[in-house]
């Protein structure tokens, strides 16, 4: 049993909706998993102690948490303090504030990692981008005893809604099951192209292979209406030789209610609700002519978009 997953949001965030806590927010509530998402007070002119009192309210000893930026810096506040706070099952922070970053400089997980281990039953996971403009250039290097992982993405900013993570499958990951995934060995640059196109049996064979390496929730392959009957029994052997059932893992990504027909739009709304349970999505170069739109919303998934020829 998972939960409660306690969210803390960053200093002026409004919860815009592309955000991945919302994100990832709504997805845990669809898998039935309690989610506490406290509104903190005066996001423009954040007042620590008003945000660990808080903070306090909402702990307990099966608590997951997952605090970003001045949250994250905040959490530190809270460990350091010490008091009657019970320790919370597993923490994640992400993006905390480099030293020296308004409003509060002096609140940071740089300077005192140990504390942060009093507040975790698990060992906490610390998750920074090099190119964050909130880290003024400094790297987060703990000592090596210091019982914190630390994770050090290649780019991403501050890891908010401009950086494009759609619902942040490894931050899912991470809640079900205590470990940060290595990426895949092919997913090491955010530039890379999340497409493949199959001409011939053989190719999407290959194709399938290479791509669909389920791991932890991810574990399906979707297809849209317009692909061959011979594509589809394809993908159905390539689920069971991964020892997958095709009946649960397999997904048809259906029409809009006014079409026929599926195109990028519904793909896209397929990536952001159910991408981080798929690897691979499979449709045609007729019902996705012009893959422009879906180049974001794939990497966001972490989802490779397969291209097969339509029906004949």
């Amino acid at each position: 049993m998972i939960g409660p997953v306690v969210m803390l949001d960053g200093a002026q965030f409004r919860r815009t909706a592309g955000h991945w806590q919302i994100l990832l927010a709504q997805l845990l509530c669809d898998d039935g998993i309690e989610v506490s998402y406290p509104l903190l007070p005066d996001l423009d002119d954040p007042d620590p102690d008003k945000w660990c009192r808080v903070f306090r309210r909402h702990l307990g000893p099966d608590a997951v948490v997952i605090a970003h930026g001045l949250s994250a810096a905040c959490w530190t506040r809270l460990a350091a303090d010490g008091g009657p706070v019970p320790a919370a099952r597993r923490v994640l922070l992400v993006a905390p504030p480099g030293p020296g970053r308004r409003p509060w400089p002096d609140l940071t997980p740089d300077s005192e990692p140990a504390v942060l281990r009093s507040l975790s039953v698990e060992p906490p996971v610390l998750v920074v981008a090099r190119d964050d403009p909130w880290r003024n250039g400094h790297p987060l290097d703990l000592p090596a005893d210091s019982t914190v992982r630390v994770v050090t993405l290649p780019t991403g900013g501050h890891l908010n809604e401009a950086s494009r993570l759609g619902a942040w499958a490894p931050a899912r990951h991470w809640i079900l099951t205590g470990e940060w995934p290595a990426p895949p060995e092919d997913t090491s640059s955010r530039t890379r192209t999340p497409l493949t196109d199959a001409r011939d049996p053989q190719e999407l064979a290959g194709a399938l292979t290479r791509l669909h390496r389920p791991h932890g929730r991810r574990l399906g392959i979707a297809v849209t209406p317009g692909v061959p009957e011979a594509a589809v029994a394809q993908v159905t052997t390539t689920l069971t030789d991964a020892g997958v059932a095709p009946a649960r893992r397999l997904a048809l990504i259906p029409p809009s209610p006014t079409r026929e027909s599926v195109d990028a739009n519904e793909i896209r709304y397929f990536l952001a609700r159910y991408g981080h349970e798929y690897t691979t999505v499979v449709s045609t170069e007729a019902e996705v002519p012009d893959t422009t739109s879906l180049h974001d919303p794939l990497l966001a998934a972490g989802c490779h978009l397969l291209r097969v020829p339509g029906r004949r």
